[in-house]
């Protein structure tokens, strides 16, 4: 075995054998976050969705990803924007969010969901 493929060798072993300090949800499975929002036009077909993601569990959240979505009158998507919470969400506490849509014009009511997030894990 070379020298660089044994450091290398090294490097990843080390690697794998760090503990994890995140664990990763699914939107499914928002855990005790919950999300609460309103919106309001920014002029032409530009739209804010300001809110807030509360957090019910004893752990931060953190790297939280919010889809918002318009829906039309029969309930389909016509149109999508991402945001995010800066920083995170302290245990039994909220944090306030905002994500700017470009709105279609045959919305008629909207929903922000949680797409991601990760809860801080100490060790």
């Amino acid at each position: 075995m070379t020298r660089r493929s044994f450091l290398l060798a090294l490097v990843l072993a080390v690697l794998v054998a760090l503990p994890a300090s995140a664990q990763t949800f699914t939107p499914q499975s928002p855990a005790g976050l919950s999300v609460t929002f309103t919106t309001e036009k920014a002029g032409g077909t530009r739209l804010l969705v300001f809110g807030e993601v509360r957090n019910t569990n004893n752990m931060p959240a953190q790297r939280i990803v919010l889809l918002a979505e318009g829906l039309d009158q029969d309930g389909r998507v016509v149109s999508r924007a991402r945001g995010y919470v800066l920083g995170s969400v302290p245990p039994h506490g909220a944090a306030p969010f905002e994500v700017r849509l470009l709105a279609s014009g045959s919305e008629r009511r909207y929903r922000v969901q949680i797409e991601s997030f990760e809860f801080q894990v100490s060790n």
